[in-house]
């Protein structure tokens, strides 16, 4: 007989856990089912979450998004102050930009654990294998099998969501923007520890972009994403890293260790067109809250997740309409995410040619380089992005 809750929660990342413990708050059953054997392992990503000031001047509309983002100081493993931009030729345009170095592998399994203490139980090592119209999810642990059966299903399990996939094809990303990324953590770095570099050019990471982020005691996060339908030939994903890690940051890592190697596949194509339907809501990585211009996902991961749960808490309660979850996410950050997305479609058509990409680099300069990051395109730039592309065009 199939187990009874009002809400199942698919993926225990900061999506998931944050919708679970606003839901479990509210005293609603909760379940939240993911697939590691350990939360927060492995390290999908280079920890990186902009400050709560720095989250205001990024989503102006966003009353939610600074109190969201905020981490406590234990799970604060660096404080960087600047990004550093590095074109293909090697030239440098730097900001001003704040932001916590956070520990993944401790800082999820916080949040689960504020989840936890809500009410929700978690259900890990288990793999949703199939949901059904009505929201019939049939779970496996180990060699044991479960059926759950749940008034609402949220499904924040990542970019290949098994979600996702049982709505219909409108909700899969397309695989043209999906960015496999690889990362090595590695120790015995000599870097800034103030500085975030990105470095970008098609031999770096095409379609993408390659970063060091400074943790802690010589430890630095370095890792590339990339899209594979913009590379020019079938070059392996670890040769990428491994020149950028030992040839572009030589002086940097001469003396360097690797000490764990990490994988995750980035959805860079936008906000999916729909993200809810009358008994699922998809956030985070699996309803494509990511910064297509800079990669980032962990703050929309946690400020939509809070949405999510708000909204399936009032729908239970009161029927509310679930489509609120959209409007209210839309209105908090859905700008920030379709100018994002503009930003890399300009971006595509010029990061092909190294050359150009220098080029423009240059034409652009901090003014403009620095918004473009922000998940901003004010008018002017907009049309003079489009001009340059056009002209540039012309020399590809």
């Amino acid at each position: 007989m199939a187990q009874l809750y009002d809400v199942a929660v698919v993926g225990a990342g900061p999506a998931g856990s944050s919708t679970a413990r606003v839901v479990a708050k509210e005293g609603f059953r909760t379940i939240v089912i993911d697939r590691r054997s350990s939360l927060g392992l492995p390290v999908q990503c280079g920890e990186l979450i902009p400050t709560p000031s720095e989250a205001r001047n990024l989503f102006p509309r966003s009353k939610r998004m600074p109190r969201a983002v905020h981490v406590p100081s234990r799970f604060v493993t660096n404080k960087t102050k600047l990004i550093r931009l590095v074109s293909p030729n090697g030239s440098v345009y730097e900001f001003s930009f704040n932001a916590n170095i956070i520990d993944r592998a401790e800082y999820d399994p916080y949040l689960a654990r504020q989840a936890q203490d809500a009410g929700a139980k978690f259900l890990i090592e288990s793999t949703l294998k199939k949901r059904s119209a009505n929201n019939n999810l049939l779970i496996k642990s180990g060699v044991s099998e479960t059926e759950i059966l749940s008034k609402l299903v949220v499904g924040a399990d990542g970019a290949n969501s098994v979600v996702a996939r049982s709505l219909g094809q409108h909700f899969i990303h397309s695989d043209k923007d999906l960015s496999p990324s690889l990362q090595y953590v590695m120790s015995g770095a000599d870097v800034d520890t103030s500085v975030v570099e990105m470095h970008f050019g098609g031999k770096i990471a095409p379609g993408g972009y390659a970063w060091c982020i400074p943790k802690e005691d010589g430890i630095a996060n370095v890792g590339f994403g990339m899209r594979r339908s913009l590379a020019r030939d079938a070059t392996p994903l670890r040769a990428y890293l491994e020149r950028f890690a030992f040839k572009t940051l030589s002086s940097s890592l001469k003396n360097a260790k690797i000490s764990s190697r990490v994988a995750a596949i980035i959805p860079m194509g936008g906000p999916l067109r729909k993200t809810w339907t009358n008994n699922v809501l998809l956030v985070g990585d699996a309803a494509g809250h990511v910064m297509a211009s800079n990669g980032g996902g962990i703050p929309t991961a946690l400020c939509g997740g809070e949405i999510a749960g708000d909204v399936v808490s009032k729908h239970l309660e009161k029927g509310t309409p679930l489509s609120d979850y959209e409007r209210i996410w839309k209105k908090e950050y859905g700008k920030e995410l379709e100018t994002a997305l503009r930003v890399l479609r300009v971006a595509d058509t010029v990061m092909p040619s190294d050359t150009i990409t220098d080029i423009c680099m240059k034409l652009a300069g901090v003014r403009f380089l620095e918004p473009l990051i922000r998940c901003r395109l004010p008018a002017p730039v907009d049309i003079a992005s489009k001009t340059v592309v056009k002209v540039l065009s012309q020399f590809m």
